[in-house]
Parts: structure tokens; sequence; C-alpha cells
């Protein structure tokens, strides 16, 4: 037999080495791929700063749902419509038509405290209360036997002078069988101590804003009081001496009204009252020596509206 050379063997030898260099020619090629993808991946990260994370799940809020009560906040989105109300109710204002005004800007302050808007509900407010035009809380009332402005008054839980100016009244004198525009009242008084506003309420909403005084390092007691007595044109008993100082005096410091007012659970605290001031420099501060001051005439146009018994709330 002939020599073969010393690389050949037999058929299935050479086979069997064919099988197994493409059995490892495969797997070179598979960590070969391996190395090159986790090469890349290195890169990667080297490249980021950070492994690859899912994608975050969606961040937008869920539709709101059907009926659900607007913000009463004063958000961005709802300033515009408030001054967009505000011009509506302007407009109304200059047309006479005082009670659509008073309706859009009921509607403004319920949900905002807007300063103007404010502002506006007070001097409407006021311009149909006065007025000989009916809104809610008037009524008619004919006069009877023995019936004089007082009675009537205090039946309606109301003042005289707002009876006489609802009805053009220039003196007390009232006729048997006339009829009486009436005002069946239910006002309060609110006073914010660190506002430094002074509300006036009716039926426990907000019928006018005043800006007021009160008193210095919070000598203004934050209590429930009651209103028991006022007072035009009041004298001033000077503290230092107990010198009555009479109504006109420049040192007379309460101004052109004085209501004064008391509390049933603390009544160790007298001299507090509700008064007016020509120092119109101090208010809006704490400025007083304890009591609620105003400028002489919101005074005036408070003292005509709130009858004795009024509840006056003083609140830090």
């Amino acid at each position: 037999m002939a020599n073969r050379p010393i690389y050949a063997g037999s058929y299935q030898n050479r086979r069997r080495s064919r099988v197994k260099v493409i059995f490892f020619i495969i797997v070179l090629m598979h960590l070969l791929g391996v190395g090159a993808y986790m090469l890349f991946r290195s890169d990667k990260t080297e490249a980021t700063g950070a492994e690859e994370t899912p994608a975050p799940e969606s961040l937008d809020p869920a539709p709101a749902a059907m009926g659900t009560a607007p913000s009463t906040g004063n958000t961005g989105s709802s300033l515009p419509e408030t001054r967009a109300m505000i011009a509506d109710a302007r407009s109304a204002i200059e047309a006479g038509q005082l009670a659509d005004a008073q309706t859009i800007l009921i509607r403004i302050t319920a949900n905002h405290s807007d300063p103007e808007a404010i502002e506006l509900l007070g001097k409407v407010n006021m311009q149909l209360l006065k007025a000989p035009l009916m809104m809610r809380g008037k009524e008619y009332y004919v006069i009877q036997s023995g019936d004089y402005l007082q009675k009537i008054a205090k039946k309606y839980n109301t003042t005289v002078a707002l009876l006489k100016t609802m009805n053009g009244l220039e003196s007390d004198t009232i006729r048997l069988g006339d009829r009486l525009l009436v005002f069946n009242s239910n006002f309060s008084i609110r006073v914010s101590k660190s506002r430094n506003e002074l509300d006036l309420l009716l039926g426990g909403k907000l019928f006018k804003r005043y800006s007021v005084g009160t008193g210095m390092f919070g000598k203004t007691p934050a209590v429930e009081f009651t209103l028991v007595d006022k007072i035009v044109e009041p004298p001033w008993t000077r503290p230092s001496d107990n010198r009555q100082i009479e109504y006109g005096d420049p040192e007379n410091v309460l101004g052109s009204r004085w209501m004064a007012i008391k509390s049933t659970d603390h009544p160790e605290l007298t001299g507090f009252g509700i008064h007016g001031t020509w120092e119109r420099d101090s208010i809006g501060k704490q400025s007083s020596a304890g009591c609620i001051r105003m400028l002489n005439e919101d005074v005036e146009e408070l003292f005509d509206l709130v009858p004795r018994k009024t509840s006056v709330t003083i609140s830090e």
C-alpha cells in the first residue's frame, strides 16, 4: 500500500475533523457577536451617563369629570373671565340695570376676592337700597293707627334714617293709610384686625366692605360684641383727666358718629366702639387706642343702616 501523506487520514476521520472545525467556527462567531454587542452597550452607557430606562407612563391628567365644581381660587385662567364679568357689570350700571349688575357681581365675589368687584358690589347694593326701587328684603307697609317711624323701624329691625331715605321723607311725619317702603334687614358686622377691614353682612353675605383702623399693638379685642348705643356728633372724654371734649373740638378723636359696643361674654371690656375720624391716613392701619375707626363719610353711612343690637364680630 502506498504511503499516505502524513496529513491524510481516512474519510471518516476527515469528516469528523470538518465537523469540529465548523462547530468551533460557529462558537467563535457567537462569542464575537456577544462581545461586539457588549462593547456597543458599554459605549452607549458612557455617552449617556445612565442606563436606559423604560419610558414613563403618561403624566397627562385624566379628563375632568362632568359637573365638577369650579375652582374658587384666583387662577390665571379665571382672571380674564373675571375681568370680562366686571366689564359687563360696569356696562349694566351705566345702563341703569342695577339688579343685573348686582347679580353679576355676586357671582364674582362668591368665588373670588376681587377688590374691584367687591367695591362695585358695595356701591350697587347701596344704590339699590336707598333708591325707591324694589329689591330682595324690601316690601311695602301700610301705615296703621298708632304707627310712628321708630315703631315701624323696630318692627322691621331697621333704622328711621333708612326708612326716610328710601321713601324720600324730610321729616318724621307720616299719615294713616299711606304706604311706606320698608327694609326687613338682618345686618351684621365683621371686622378683621389683620386686614383692617369691616364687612357689612346682610343675611350672612357680603353687602359692603369698608377700610378701617384698628387698635395699635393688637389692642382691639377679638371677641363677639353687640352694638348698644348710637350717638350723632359725640363728645369725647379725655382719659388723662376725664374732661369732656365736645364735638368739633380738634382734640375730639371720635369724628362725626359713635357706636358703642359691648360683649356679653366679656363685660370687663368697656369703652369700645366704632367711630369716625378726620385722620384719613390712619385708615387701613393699626392706629387707634383700641376702637374701630372709619372715615367720617363711611361711619355716617354705616350708622344709618345698622340698628341697635346688631352683632359685631371682631377676629384676628
